[in-house]
């Protein structure tokens, strides 16, 4: 069954497994290993905005989960403290 507004997969089994169980274990151990962001300042030299500053922006690597998993996985858990204010 199809829920509406979500398309079929296009690359399953080539860029992700094409099983949904072996899926969620490759992305649970991708978010699990996940990098954190630090708190260091920044290559300004101004430090970065609070933990719960709303981003403007994500920046993530798109590719097989093979190769980018990891850092994609670091960037999209960068969001966790505001993920309920993004829309």
């Amino acid at each position: 069954m199809q829920v509406a507004g979500i398309r079929p997969p296009a690359v399953a089994g080539t860029f992700y497994p094409e099983d949904p169980q072996t899926l969620r274990s490759m992305l649970s151990d991708c978010l699990a290993r996940a990098v954190r962001p630090a708190a260091a300042p920044s290559a300004t030299g101004r430090a970065p905005p609070g933990r719960n500053a709303m981003p403007k922006a994500l920046i993530s690597p798109h590719a097989g989960y093979v190769y980018s998993g990891p850092v994609a996985a670091s960037a999209y858990s960068a969001l966790g403290p505001v993920a309920q204010g993004i829309k």
